[in-house]
């Protein structure tokens, strides 16, 4: 069984890979989106074959019924996409993260990128952080050469140790052949619903730096005011899930960079759902 299909690729020049996969890393569904939004109506170069790479009982297809008929059956995938935005050829790994197959996907990852003389990676990831909502939104970076840091990038310069995503793990093949890279984390508050739009806008303004070209993001930008005027209404309705909030931003002070003390997903998820069991949030 082979492991992906590789279509033949349009003439490109340098292109910059872009990863962004729904899964691990990917708080409030941030980085995926952002990456699905580059790589709208993009042309698909690689395909990996779902059943070589996904477990379907935790990447089940996606079933959508109307008036009791189904209509739709989409499997799980997960794609290199070329796009040209403003003219710059990019390469796009969309998707959800695999199942299987990790050491043999970094392998083909390594190997697709150095055939198709990519210039430089950029992956796109996002955590939970006690940060408040609103529209800007914070995010670090980590680079294997400092001459892709652009002004504003703030490098994540203490020692931690976490469990990896999918797209770290490839990224670090990709290094490993000789390619420069640089990753995006947007921080998110770990209360939002999916997809966080203001995190969106966030990562997509740094592929759009890194690009060199511009976005018209003035949809996404929509998007997300309302979604926080929506948060802001909830929470004026909610003391509880005020007074919440108000100790994030305390555990914080006034800077938006990462605690030392910063607690796991997990902990922060057992704390929100103490006083977020509100439909409407998910809706927001």
């Amino acid at each position: 069984m082979a492991l992906y299909t590789l279509n033949t690729p349009p003439p490109m020049e340098r292109p910059v890979l872009i990863f962004g996969l729904a899964g691990w890393g990917d708080a409030a569904s941030a980085a995926s989106s952002a990456a699905d939004w580059l790589a709208e109506d993009g042309q698909p170069i690689v395909t990996f074959d779902p059943d070589a790479v996904f477990d379907y009982r935790s990447n089940r297809p996606i079933l959508r019924f109307s008036s009791g008929e189904t209509q739709t059956l989409t499997w799980p995938r997960m794609e290199i996409v070329h796009v040209r935005p403003s003219g710059r050829d990019v390469l796009v790994l969309v998707g959800n993260e695999p199942d299987y197959g990790w050491s043999g996907i970094s392998d083909a990852l390594s190997d697709l990128a150095q055939h198709l003389d990519v210039a430089h990676l950029v992956t796109l990831g996002s955590v939970p952080t006690p940060v408040r909502h609103g529209m800007d939104v914070a995010a670090f970076c980590t680079a294997s050469d400092p001459r892709l840091l652009l002004p504003g990038d703030e490098m994540l310069i203490d020692e931690i140790v976490v469990p990896a995503s999918a797209a770290t793990v490839f990224r670090f093949a990709v290094e490993e052949a000789g390619i420069p890279t640089i990753g995006y984390w947007a921080q998110v508050p770990p209360y939002v619903g999916r997809p966080y739009h203001p995190a969106v806008i966030a990562l997509l303004r740094k592929v759009s730096d890194q690009l060199d070209t511009d976005f018209n993001l003035s949809a996404l930008e929509e998007d997300a005011r309302t979604q926080i005027e929506r948060l802001d209404e909830i929470i004026s309705e909610r003391p509880e899930i005020a007074q919440f909030i108000e100790g994030l931003e305390e555990s914080i002070g006034a800077t938006s960079k990462i605690p030392e003390d910063l607690p796991t997903a997990d902990e922060l998820a057992e704390e929100v759902m103490k006083y977020l069991r509100n439909p409407d949030l998910e809706e927001s």
